[in-house]
C-alpha cells in the first residue's frame, strides 16, 4: 500500500523522482570526468593542432566569401598549412561538411589532385596520401558552388574542411558565404 502525501502525491512517486535526479547527476559527473580524462596531455592532440608548435597548423582557419550570386558560379579559396615539426606528416584524409565544398590538394605546380568530398556522399572518400615536408607547406583550394543545394540555397552558409593526420589530430578550415539568387 502507498501512502499519500498531499494532493494525490504518493511516496513512491517522491522516491521514484529521487532516483531518477541522482540518475542523472550522476551520468552528468561521469560524462564530465570522461571528457577532462580525454583531455588529457596526450589526449588533447585530437581536438586542434593549429597552436601547437610540433604539428600541422593552418595560416588561415577562416575565410569569408561575402555575399555571391548563384548566377555566377563556384567560388574557391586556397588555404596554407605549415608544418611546424622537425619530421614529415602524413596527411590520410581530407574531407568536407557537406556536398556543396569539395577539396583539393595543389601539386608544387598548383594543379589540383583528385577532388575531396563529404563523406557518404558520391561513394567513398579517396585517401588523401599527402605528405607534407618537415618545415613545409600543403595548399589546400577548397570550392564551393552555390548551386548545389538548388533555388532553395540561399542565405548565409557556413562550411568546413578537414585534414586528419596520421595522428587522428584534426584541422578544420571554415568559410562563411550569403547566397543570392
Amino acid at each position: 500500500m502507498t501512502t499519500k502525501i498531499s494532493n494525490g502525491v504518493t511516496k513512491q512517486t517522491i522516491i521514484s523522482i529521487a532516483i531518477i535526479v541522482v540518475g542523472v547527476a550522476g551520468l552528468a559527473w561521469w560524462s564530465k570526468s570522461a571528457d577532462n580524462k580525454g583531455l588529457s596531455a596526450e589526449g588533447s592532440q585530437k581536438y586542434h593542432l593549429a597552436n601547437t608548435s610540433n604539428a600541422l597548423a593552418a595560416i588561415e582557419e577562416f575565410y569569408d566569401f561575402g555575399t555571391i550570386s548563384m548566377k555566377n558560379g563556384n567560388v574557391s579559396k586556397i588555404f596554407k598549412v605549415t608544418n611546424n615539426s622537425s619530421e614529415d606528416i602524413k596527411v590520410p584524409s581530407v574531407t568536407t561538411s557537406c556536398m556543396c565544398t569539395t577539396a583539393y590538394i595543389l601539386n608544387e605546380d598548383g594543379e589540383r589532385g583528385r577532388p575531396f568530398g563529404m563523406p557518404g556522399h558520391g561513394g567513398a572518400v579517396p585517401k588523401a596520401k599527402a605528405i607534407v615536408k618537415a618545415g613545409g607547406t600543403l595548399d589546400i583550394e577548397v570550392v564551393f558552388d552555390p548551386n548545389a543545394h538548388g533555388p532553395a540555397g540561399v542565405g548565409r552558409i557556413e562550411r568546413s574542411v578537414f585534414l586528419e593526420d596520421e595522428n587522428k589530430n584534426v584541422i578544420e578550415l571554415k568559410f562563411k558565404v550569403n547566397v543570392t539568387p
